[in-house]
């Protein structure tokens, strides 16, 4: 297998594209510090690295180009920034952080994405939140990032039908990292934030397992669906029936009105 994984050098992604490459893929590790690409890079052979930042397009789609023909794409690259009621926050943060959670995202499924259809195969897992299902306040630029991920990812899914293409928009839950170190214009509005119980956070090994079976194929009739990484997978399987829409776990809104055609 062939793998690339954004944000690879730190959290969530750093463990994956260890946890990949020792299972036998070859794994492109993408990230902006080339030191740490590096380090990385030593810890395994199976990893190769690429410089990118996920908002710069041109470096972006040379790393996707230059990987070969991937398997699996993890578009994992996140921040947090811009905490703080709205009007407080820093604007510049604030629009960051939406732009890294969300275009970021986007372009890791513009270069990805045709070289699979191309093929006629291939998963990209998009790491969203369950932050993007409810209100986020004082944390508005992720909250609303990963909702927009999470309607991206649905969206993109019904356009990829036939294709023999899946994206997985998932939930890692809150897994010890460094963003889950919450910064004091956060803390300050939900000081449980500060010190949160080991029992709180998600064992990053629920992660890893659901991008195996994901990578796998095994949970391919969720594709597009939002999966959360303590969720049942097996029962969310089994739930799938022939009166299924396609839209369960998925991002939507009410109707706007009796006979809305975009309901």
């Amino acid at each position: 297998m062939r793998a690339l994984v954004t944000g690879a050098t730190r959290g969530i992604g750093r463990s994956l594209a260890l946890h990949l490459a020792a299972g036998g893929a070859h794994v492109v590790a993408v990230g902006r510090d080339a030191d740490a690409l590096a380090a990385l890079a030593a810890e395994h052979p199976g990893i190769a690295t690429a410089v990118a930042d996920v908002t710069d397009a041109g470096a972006l789609d040379a790393a996707v180009s230059g990987a070969g023909d991937l398997d699996l794409v993890v578009a994992n690259a996140g921040v947090l920034l811009g905490a703080g009621a709205l009007w407080e926050a820093d604007e510049a943060a604030w629009w960051k952080g939406f732009e890294v959670n969300v275009r970021g995202a986007a372009l890791t499924l513009r270069a990805a994405l045709p070289r699979m259809i191309g093929r006629g195969s291939g998963r990209v897992v998009v790491m969203a939140s369950g932050i993007g299902t409810a209100p986020s306040p004082w944390d508005t630029s992720y909250g609303a990032g990963k909702a927009a991920v999470l309607q991206l990812c649905s969206s993109v899914q019904i356009e990829l039908e036939g294709t023999g293409v899946g994206v997985f928009p998932i939930s890692p839950g809150m897994v010890r990292t460094d963003m889950t170190r919450f910064p004091d214009e956060l803390t300050r509005h939900v000081p449980e934030l500060a010190d949160i119980p080991d029992d709180r956070f998600t064992d990053v090994a629920l992660v890893l397992a659901l991008v195996d079976r994901i990578a796998s194929g095994a949970l391919d009739p969720l594709a597009g669906r939002f999966l959360h990484a303590r969720d049942d997978h097996d029962a969310l399987l089994a739930a799938i029936g022939p009166d299924d829409d396609g839209r369960a776990r998925t991002l939507r809104v009410a109707p706007a009105y009796e006979g809305d055609p975009r309901a």
